[in-house]
């Protein structure tokens, strides 16, 4: 509320939307959608992006600069440990590191993935 009373348009505020807490998927936990909306409702100017989208994370961050007179929320829909078959989508990996195999592992998916 303040920093929209204060029209702090350099303020920007990104969500990582993978829907999963430490305990479990968001629905069970504790359910904050709609998130957009909540933002909306305090005044800011929200970009719903695809948070894996490096195109669309450039594009919103250019739109929230040329925003004036209020904040901006992105909210990145991603999905937690992408690209790594044993982490996607596991709620297990929050706040947890791999081990050295695993690292290993992830490491080789991801260079397939993205040629690293």
């Amino acid at each position: 509320m303040t920093a929209c009373h204060y029209k702090l348009d350099n303020l920007c505020v990104i969500v990582d939307n993978n829907n999963l807490q430490i305990d479990g998927t968001v629905d069970k936990v504790m359910n904050p959608y709609p998130i957009d909306s909540k933002f909306k409702s305090f005044g800011f100017n929200v970009i719903n992006i695809d948070g894996h989208n490096i195109e669309e994370i450039i594009n919103a961050f250019t739109l929230a600069k040329q925003t004036k007179g209020k904040p901006t929320a992105i909210i990145a829909k991603t999905i937690k440990g992408k690209g790594v078959s044993f982490m996607e989508n596991q709620v297990g990996w929050h706040g947890k590191a791999p081990n050295d195999e695993e690292y290993n592992i992830a490491i080789e998916e991801l260079k397939k993935e993205y040629t690293l």
